[in-house]
């Protein structure tokens, strides 16, 4: 009876198959570890929105509520001493179509843009108030601090 020969490369094939294969378990740790980094990301960005928006708010509490209150509808302290009563802040995009004026509002808190009631006896200059603390330790850069009161303001509007 003749024997059967088998080749080389069957019995190689057929241990190649039989042996366990760890690239299955390397993409599923990779698929892991790229859910984790956008989550993580995703969060980031969530936390610096928050960031942002608490550190407006801080500044807002600290330099707005004497004359716009703390709901921001006019109604601070200072507000009957003033020759202008303060606008309502939280509804500025109401009175602008809707829309938040980002920009024209970043203005009028730096002191670029004048506007009734603000002259510097009514609204003092944020943006060279605030420079007074530029590179104190624990301190943003002035024009950081407008910005982030300039969005927290957006994030207070009526809808």
């Amino acid at each position: 009876m003749p024997t059967q020969h088998r080749s080389p490369i069957s019995q190689s094939a057929v241990s190649w198959l039989r042996k366990w294969h760890p690239w299955p378990v390397w993409a599923l740790l990779l698929v892991v570890v790229l859910l984790v980094v956008l989550a993580r990301a995703a969060a980031g960005a969530e936390g610096a929105r928050g960031k942002i928006l608490a550190d407006g708010r801080q500044d807002f509490e600290e330099s707005c509520v004497a004359c716009h209150g703390a709901d921001a509808t006019g109604t601070g302290d200072l507000a009957t001493k003033l020759v202008r009563p303060p606008k309502d802040l939280t509804a500025i995009a109401a009175q602008s179509g809707g829309e938040f004026p980002f920009w024209r509002v970043f203005d009028i808190i730096a002191g670029e843009k004048e506007v009734a009631g603000h002259q510097t006896f009514q609204m003092p200059n944020f943006l060279e108030q605030m420079r007074g603390a530029d590179f104190k330790p624990g301190y943003l850069p002035a024009h950081v601090r407008i910005l982030e009161l300039t969005h927290y303001l957006e994030s207070i509007q009526k809808r």
